[in-house]
């Protein structure tokens, strides 16, 4: 008998291929830099991005999860709910640009010129974060490819930008942030024209600020835990955070298939009667295949110094402890799936606060005195910290907690 996939398997398998490609270009683009900056170059552009990053869910608002959430159970409002995200995107993204600027010169431990970090801010934040209003947007009409395809466009024009930097000048920190920025606005805006031709004229939803604090806070919680150890550890030198930028985007492209099944999953998640039952049964595969990755990484992890170079032999080691990192995420991602399918979205906020203040704290007390394996550590404790969270709270408001 021939084997007929199920719509969550061939949605599954057609945005893992999707994916796949953007982490093609992903992958391409930091083993090119690692190369032609060196392990110190690519250190100043991953600290400087680390830190414009935390202002991106500011730039959304948290409408991006909003239209997902709202869109997949009533997809005949998709339209101005996409108005309304549209909005609030505007009136935030300039704000966020301006304070993620100064937010860069103050926290890097070198000062940096102005016109790179402003196109840097600008194409991580508002870019990044109009890219991810308007692929929410087609994950929620079940559109699985057209999803995947938007994921993928902006690290593959990143690529080719960088491609045609190469032939023209020598790649710099400073002038691959200016690059950067140019060929994610240039993206964003193509894909705005494409993708609102077809809104229909219909008055914008309210969802008023307060709506997508949680999934603000969310966000900016997952970007403080992976990213806020990066200026941190660059007081520490440059180079470490090169280091350990390379190892979790190791990381991040063996979780990859994970990222596919999950992102295909919360839309039937949260349209199930019995979301209850959709997670568990779901989990548990999901919560198998991090645990295999997490093998394949150690085992992987002393081919990084042959492949990139000598200056990322430190990088080896830090994959080694990052290895079983993706697990934890998955059943974070799966505890916050079901917070939302029970409409206990309120919680999400306390979660999310504990764990990126433990993580922010860790890294602070750790990465100092330990290095890249203290950084690590800190993201283990910040992801344990999640799920401690996520299983006391609805507990305690159970019981009539305040």
């Amino acid at each position: 008998m021939r084997w007929r996939p199920g719509a969550y398997a061939r949605d599954g398998a057609c945005i893992f291929m999707w994916l796949l490609l953007r982490a093609a270009a992903q992958a391409a683009t930091v083993l090119l830099l690692a190369r032609w900056l060196g392990a110190e170059g690519y250190g100043v552009f991953v600290a400087a991005l680390a830190v414009a990053s935390f202002f991106t869910p500011l730039a959304g608002m948290g409408m991006a999860a909003i239209l997902l959430r709202d869109g997949a159970r009533e997809p005949e409002r998709i339209d101005a709910l996409l108005r309304q995200a549209l909005r609030w995107w505007r009136r935030s993204a300039v704000l966020s640009i301006g304070v993620g600027v100064l937010a860069m010169q103050w926290g890097l431990p070198s000062a940096l010129p102005w016109a790179p970090l402003v196109a840097l801010a600008a194409g991580e934040i508002a870019a990044g974060s109009l890219v991810e209003i308007l692929s929410r947007m087609a994950q929620a009409r079940h559109r699985a490819a057209r999803f995947g395809a938007i994921q993928a466009g902006l690290p593959g024009v990143r690529l080719l930008a960088l491609l045609a930097l190469a032939m023209f000048a020598v790649p710099t920190p400073t002038l691959w942030m200016l690059v950067y920025g140019a060929s994610s606005l240039g993206y964003a805006a193509a894909l705005l024209w494409v993708e609102t031709r077809s809104i229909q004229p219909m008055p914008s939803a309210h969802i008023a600020a307060r709506d997508g604090l949680p999934f603000v806070t969310g966000a900016l919680s997952y970007r403080l835990q992976a990213e806020f150890n990066k200026p941190v550890l660059a007081h520490l030198g440059y180079a470490q955070a090169g280091a350990f930028g390379i190892a979790q985007r190791v990381v991040d492209l063996a979780a990859l298939p994970l990222s596919a099944l999950q992102e295909a999953l919360w839309p039937r998640l949260f349209a199930s009667a019995d979301p209850r039952k959709r997670a568990l049964r779901s989990g548990a595969a999901l919560l198998l295949l991090a645990l295999l990755a997490g093998g394949v990484l150690m085992l992987a992890a002393p081919l990084l110094p042959w492949l990139l170079g000598a200056d990322y032999e430190a990088a080896a080691n830090t994959l080694v402890w990052l290895a079983f990192l993706p697990a934890l995420q998955v059943a974070r991602n799966l505890g916050n799936a079901w917070l939302m399918a029970c409409g206990q979205t309120a919680i999400l906020n306390p979660v999310y606060i504990a764990a990126s203040v433990v993580g922010m704290l860790l890294t602070v007390v750790l990465a100092p005195r330990f290095g890249l394996n203290g950084a690590a550590a800190a993201a283990y404790g910040a992801e344990a910290t999640a799920l401690l969270a996520q299983w006391l709270l609805p507990k305690w408001e159970k019981e009539g907690g305040r």
